[in-house]
């Protein structure tokens, strides 16, 4: 496997597809990353990975809001 001067960026062996109708190869370099993630990742940029995918969108449907001050006991 060969590394370039980027040591998380390597060439995995390349792949020859050969066509024999047409009677042509072609080879096909393949790069390959490796992503390290931090192995504790912090509550807030949890948090600001949610609101920001759009995920809980959802809650701003006036649909949703189905409750009102007059449901259920006082806390």
């Amino acid at each position: 496997m060969q590394k370039t001067a980027d040591s998380r960026l390597e060439f995995l062996p390349e792949v020859l597809v050969q066509d024999d109708e047409f009677q042509t190869e072609t080879v096909y370099p393949r790069a390959c990353r490796t992503i390290t993630h931090p192995s504790d990742v912090n509550i807030q940029d949890q948090m600001n990975v949610v609101e920001a995918s759009g995920t809980l969108d959802f809650w701003d449907d006036p649909a949703e809001d189905v409750y009102d001050e007059s449901d259920g006991d006082a806390v």
